[in-house]
């Protein structure tokens, strides 16, 4: 009988990620307040400097804690960090930030010519949607002016729906690390999609999009009016 090395490889893997996985969360449970306090501040730096890497964060959070704090901290982490990223850009980074989405111009662009139009709604359906990047909307947001109180009312509001799938689907990662034996192949696509048959997946789901139909419609009837306003001038 031919075993692929690649195979004792895999398997090997597995057994590693679900050990580590067994050693990080007694540590975890050993250390109720100081484990989340770090993860959060981990993720408040990270989104804090605006780089890439809250999502995978926000992911390993669910790994590592049972819900709903896997999502509360995830969220926390969100507020926190996006705020800092937008005092940072505001009063420090402004001039760099600049030149950095300056390479994203069209993005920018589009990103500011909305942003000018309904702050709010837009804030909330560029974190949505994600066609811009965490990161670039904490930016581009403070680029623009949009005022504090706006950028984090609309965060706080879109944040929700992030924070708790990207920690379900974590939760539901490490729920497979552990069902599965180390004969079988770990699939990245087959993760996501036992991660998104989550019945908290689901509703979360189904939130988001109850949310995006009603930002959608916000948006619609206000650029109604707006065309109304102009026309009326």
């Amino acid at each position: 009988m031919h075993q692929h090395p690649h195979h004792h490889h895999h398997h090997h893997q597995i057994s590693v990620k679900r050990r580590n996985h067994d050693f990080i969360t007694t540590l975890v449970d050993q250390n109720p307040v100081l484990a989340p306090l770090c993860y959060i501040a981990v993720l408040v730096a990270v989104i804090g400097i605006t780089c890439p890497g809250a999502t995978m964060l926000s992911f390993l959070g669910g790994v590592l804690f049972k819900q709903p704090y896997a999502s509360a901290y995830a969220y926390c982490g969100y507020i926190i960090g996006a705020t800092i990223s937008y005092f940072v850009t505001t009063f420090v980074l402004g001039d760099y930030m600049r030149k950095r989405l300056a390479a994203n111009s069209q993005l920018y662009q589009k990103f500011e010519a909305n942003v000018r139009r309904n702050a709010f709604a837009y804030l909330v359906a560029a974190r949505y949607t994600m066609v811009f990047p965490f990161f670039f909307v904490n930016g581009a947001a403070a680029l623009v002016g949009v005022r504090c109180r706006t950028f984090i009312a609309a965060t706080s509001v879109s944040c929700i729906p992030g924070s708790v799938i990207y920690t379900t689907a974590g939760g539901a990662l490490a729920n497979l690390l552990h069902k599965m034996t180390d004969d079988e192949e770990l699939d990245k696509t087959q993760l996501i999609w036992a991660a998104l048959s989550d019945p908290n997946v689901k509703i979360c789901m189904a939130g988001v999009t109850c949310a995006l139909v009603v930002v959608a419609i916000i948006q619609l009837t206000q650029s109604d009016e707006e065309k109304k306003a102009s026309k009326g001038e």
